[in-house]
């Protein structure tokens, strides 16, 4: 993976996939928030079962992809991506809404590899949260992020370059119970 100071040292301009983040992001956001409900632990009723949303999280550029003037990335759009399930074992203690924060590592293929925690928390309710999380994000596919870059030999012929390459995506997840019945409300 390149780091944004080794593009900076080839002297080029940078421009950040943040914004293509963004953009994707806002698609998401346009398009709503997908949610899961457990199935009902034994001896409840099913409107006792938890309920998830989630969304993308707009970072800082800090840290992100850094593309040259001359190259434009394309693809790393979600394929697959099913929300995470509410614990069962936190459904009977009725918690007030628990967010949970966590980077989406995705390799050149558009397969997740990594999911992180950008939670400070330790707690063991946060701990069953990130593993639903976890759990759910490594099965996610999205497409792979494709890299072209515009090249212009001696006689000013232009001609492209492509390759894959890996990003992140953060996430936020919303585990909610309200008066007993999942509900559904997407992160800020």
């Amino acid at each position: 993976m390149l780091q944004g100071n080794q593009l900076r040292e080839q002297g080029s301009t940078s421009v950040s996939v943040f914004f293509g983040c963004m953009l994707l992001g806002g698609f998401l956001a346009l398009t709503g928030c997908q949610t899961a409900t457990s199935p009902p632990v034994k001896g409840q009723t099913p409107d006792k079962a938890g309920a998830v949303s989630y969304s993308v999280v707009p970072t800082a550029s800090s840290g992100a992809y850094q593309l040259k003037h001359s190259e434009h990335a394309f693809g790393a759009q979600p394929i697959a991506r099913d929300a995470p399930v509410y614990p069962a074992s936190m459904v009977g203690q009725q918690l007030p809404p628990v967010s949970i924060h966590v980077k989406a590592i995705i390799d050149e293929q558009g397969h997740v590899t990594d999911v992180r925690d950008l939670d400070v928390a330790s707690t063991p309710s946060h701990a069953a949260f990130f593993a639903a999380c976890r759990e759910a994000v490594l099965r996610w596919q999205f497409t792979p992020m494709t890299v072209v870059e515009d090249v212009e030999d001696a006689r000013g012929n232009m001609s492209q370059k492509r390759k894959n390459a890996p990003f992140s995506l953060d996430y936020a997840f919303r585990f909610e119970l309200v008066d007993g019945k999942p509900t559904v409300t997407p992160q800020p």
